[in-house]
C-alpha cells in the first residue's frame, strides 16, 4: 500500500511515540509510507530567510526499524503566529501533490486544526479513505485559549467526516461521538510499547554506576515529555518528608519539556541533587535501559481536561519491562487497567502521602501484565485500512 500519515507536529525532533513507530513498522513491512508534518522547532533553527520552502527528506528513521519514511514539510512563513496560518494554506497544495505523485491509497490522520480539513477535502476528492487516530483531546492542548474554540470547531468537523476513527481509550470514543462522530465508524485500539525494544532486562550495572547509583537504591523513574501537568513537582516537593523512612529512595527523570527548568530549580532549592537525577533526552534505543534500572515507574499526571480521558503510552513501556506503575486515576486508564487488581501492575494514588506509601508496597513486585505491542497494533491498523477502503468503494 501507498500510505500517507499526516500530523501537525514535529516528526524528527519530537520525543518518539507511536506517530513515528507505526509508520516505520509499516514501511519495514514493505508499504510505501509518506509523512507530512509541521516543523514545530523552526524558531530554534537559525535561517537568513523569512520563508521556509516546501521540503522533502528521504528515508527518515527515528524508531530504529529496517526502513524509514519519506517526510514532506509545507511552505510557511517563519514568523510567530503567522507560521501555522501560512502552512494552513500551503497544506492544500502539498497534500494534493503527495496524493497525486505518490499515488496514495490510504491516509492515517493524527491532526485536526492545522491540516485536518485539507486532508479530508482532498481525500474525498481523490476517493481515498481517511482513518483518524485519536490520542488526545486536541483543542485542550492548544496553548492559546483564544484558539481553542476555532480548534474545537475544526476538530468536530474531522470527527464527523473521517471514514473511520481509531481511539486509544474508550473515553476518547465517547468524546468523539459527543462531537458528532458516527459510532459505527469508531473503534477502540490501544497504543502500546515497541516490542522490539521494551522488555524486561537486568539492570545495566555500568549505567547504574555512571549515574552515581547503588545496587541497593530504591529507584523511581519517570520517562517522557515533562509537560506542565506532569505532576512531578508535587512528587519532588513531597520527597524530603519521606527520605527519613526511605533513605535510599532515588528518582530518575528521563526526557525534557516545558516543566524541565522549573523542576531543575526546585531540585536545587530543596537540595535534592543526589536524590533526583534529571538525565534529559536520551536516544530512543536507550530508554529501555533506564526503565529497567527502576524498581517502580510513575505517571503522576495532574488530572485536568487534557489528561483525564487519555492513556499515556509510557505506561505500556513500563509494564512491558516488568515494572509496577504508580499513577494518578485518569479516567482513560481506569477501564483498561481497573483499580484494585494488583495483577494489572498499575496502582493508583490520590495524595502525595499515599504515593510514597504505595512505593514500599510494590517495589519488590515483578509484573507480567500482557498488553498489545505496537507491532500487533500496526497489524490491526492495517486491517482497518483495508476494511475502510472496501467500504469506501462500496459507498461510491
Amino acid at each position: 500500500m501507498n500510505i500517507l500519515v499526516i500530523h501537525e507536529t514535529e516528526y524528527i525532533d519530537k520525543v518518539i511515540f507511536e506517530y513515528q513507530i507505526i509508520p516505520e513498522i509499516l514501511a519495514s513491512r514493505g508499504h510505501h509510507v509518506y509523512v507530512i508534518d509541521f516543523p514545530t522547532n523552526w524558531s530554534k533553527q537559525k535561517s537568513p530567510s523569512l520563508f521556509s520552502p516546501q521540503t522533502r527528506y528521504d528515508n527518515v528513521s527515528r524508531a530504529n526499524k529496517s526502513r524509514g519514511v519519506t517526510l514532506f514539510r509545507p511552505f510557511f512563513v517563519r514568523l510567530p503566529a503567522i507560521s501555522r496560518m501560512s502552512a494552513f494554506i500551503s497544506y492544500f497544495f502539498l497534500i494534493d501533490k503527495v496524493i497525486r505523485e505518490q499515488q496514495i491509497e490510504r491516509i492515517i490522520l493524527y491532526a485536526a486544526p492545522t491540516n485536518g480539513i485539507q486532508t479530508l477535502l482532498l481525500a474525498r476528492f481523490h476517493n481515498i479513505p481517511v482513518l483518524f487516530r485519536s490520542l488526545d483531546v486536541l483543542h485542550q492542548i492548544v496553548p492559546s485559549k483564544l484558539l481553542r474554540i476555532p480548534t474545537l470547531i475544526l476538530e468536530r468537523a474531522v470527527y464527523i467526516f473521517a471514514d473511520g476513527i481509531s481511539a486509544i481509550t474508550h473515553k476518547l470514543i465517547d468524546y468523539t461521538v459527543t462531537l458528532g462522530a458516527q459510532p459505527g465508524r469508531c473503534s477502540y485500539l490501544p497504543t502500546g510499547a515497541d516490542g522490539d525494544l521494551f522488555f524486561s532486562q537486568p539492570k545495566d550495572q555500568e549505567l547504574l554506576a555512571s549515574l552515581g547509583l547503588k545496587a541497593d537504591d530504591l529507584i523511581l523513574l519517570f520517562s517522557g515529555t515533562m509537560y506542565n501537568f506532569s505532576g512531578l513537582t508535587r512528587i519532588v516537593r513531597g520527597l524530603p518528608e519521606h527520605l527519613a523512612r526511605i533513605p535510599n529512595l532515588k528518582l530518575i527523570l528521563v526526557g525534557h519539556g516545558e516543566q524541565a527548568e522549573e523542576l531543575n530549580k526546585l531540585i536545587h532549592d530543596l537540595g535534592l541533587q543526589k536524590q533526583v537525577l534529571m538525565v534529559g533526552l536520551v536516544p530512543y534505543s536507550e530508554v529501555p535501559k533506564y526503565i529497567n534500572l527502576a524498581d517502580v515507574c510513575i505517571n503522576p499526571f495532574d488530572i485536568n481536561e487534557i489528561t483525564d480521558i487519555i492513556f499515556p503510552s509510557k505506561i505500556y513501556q513500563y509494564l512491558a519491562c516488568g515494572k509496577p506503575v504508580i499513577a494518578t486515576r485518569l479516567n482513560g486508564m481506569l477501564d483498561i487497567f481497573p483499580p484494585d487488581l494488583p495483577e494489572n501492575g498499575v496502582f493508583y494514588f490520590e495524595t502525595t502521602t499515599q504515593f510514597f506509601e504505595i512505593i514500599e508496597q510494590v517495589c519488590s513486585l515483578k509484573i507480567c501484565s500482557r498488553s498489545l505491542t505496537l507491532q500487533e497494533i500496526t497489524t490491526k491498523l492495517e486491517e482497518q485500512l483495508h476494511t475502510m477502503s472496501n467500504l469506501n468503494r462500496e459507498e461510491n
